[in-house]
């Protein structure tokens, strides 16, 4: 009896190593996943951070799946990618970017990205002085004007002469930035548990093909409570969210250069008819013309 329980002891403390071990190696992959990233434009974000003008610029390329894992910064930010998708997510809700859009991020928002794919991001960093577009996170769309104000800038000392080209630059993005429109392409996230996980479910296997009992049931809840809990969480339906979340995943997939019959049969449409109806409702706009400014 001794003998068994020693032995006992001993594997239990041999479980409870490897566990530990598991979770620090995890930690170490994460850490070796985002330390490149970390180290190869923190010296350079500071300096956009720190300078004492209204307007900061900064480049930098990814490589697909790459992640910058969640922070804060003291100034706002206006999150760009002249080529590549990425998604964006607070506590509020998700945002995802394509080469025409850029989210708005206020000052302090603590935010992380993920690239979907190679992405070049031009980013842009904003004193308090800046009329912003929206209060909160909002995601706006870039003129072809905009854009290559973005690139202008980047060409720019950061500290540039207060009366010099980047100054004008910088009143120019500004007063572009005053008159951008915002679009409706935010998928607000819950803070309930049980909605998350249906949520993180949904957003793994984004599908017309499981309804709400079928989420429903995987959190042993009815379809009635389920419904109200969306309501209250998410202020939409269960449906108006689906739909939403496969919106963001459709222009995501198009950015990348699939079709849009390829798209709608993945997503679990019943048509092509059906799908471009639903994204032309949504946008106002036809599947192939997403990726155009207006």
């Amino acid at each position: 009896m001794i003998a068994a329980a020693a032995i006992s002891q001993m594997l239990l403390r041999r479980v409870m190593l490897y566990a530990s071990y598991s979770r620090r190696l995890e930690r170490l992959l994460n850490d070796m996943q985002t330390k490149p990233i970390d180290k190869r434009t923190d010296r350079i974000l500071q300096e956009c951070l720190r300078v004492d003008r209204p307007v900061a610029a900064l480049a930098y390329d990814y490589a697909a799946n790459d992640h910058v894992p969640v922070h804060e910064h003291p100034k706002a930010q206006l999150i760009y990618a002249i080529e590549g998708t990425m998604t964006v997510t607070t506590r509020e809700g998700r945002w995802v970017l394509l080469p025409t859009r850029a989210v708005w991020v206020p000052a302090k928002t603590r935010h992380s990205i993920r690239m979907r794919t190679a992405l070049r991001m031009r980013t842009l960093y904003f004193d308090e002085t800046v009329t912003a577009p929206s209060n909160s996170c909002a995601v706006v769309e870039v003129s072809p004007l905009l854009r290559e104000l973005i690139l202008s800038m980047l060409q720019q000392p950061r500290s540039y002469e207060k009366t010099g080209r980047g100054s004008h630059l910088a009143a120019l993005i500004r007063d572009e930035l005053r008159f951008t429109h915002t679009l409706p392409l935010h998928l607000p996230w819950p803070k309930d548990a049980r909605l998350r996980k249906i949520c993180e479910g949904m957003q793994r296997r984004p599908s017309l093909r499981e309804g709400m009992d079928y989420w429903a049931t995987e959190i042993s809840m009815s379809s009635r409570t389920l419904a109200r809990l969306f309501r209250k969480e998410l202020n939409m339906s269960f449906q108006e969210w689906r739909t939403q979340l496969l919106l963001l995943e459709a222009q995501a997939r198009l950015a990348q250069g699939q079709t849009s019959s390829r798209i709608a049969a993945s997503l679990g449409y019943d048509s092509h008819a059906a799908f471009c109806a639903m994204f032309r409702k949504s946008l106002g706009m036809s599947p192939t013309q997403h990726l155009q400014p207006h």
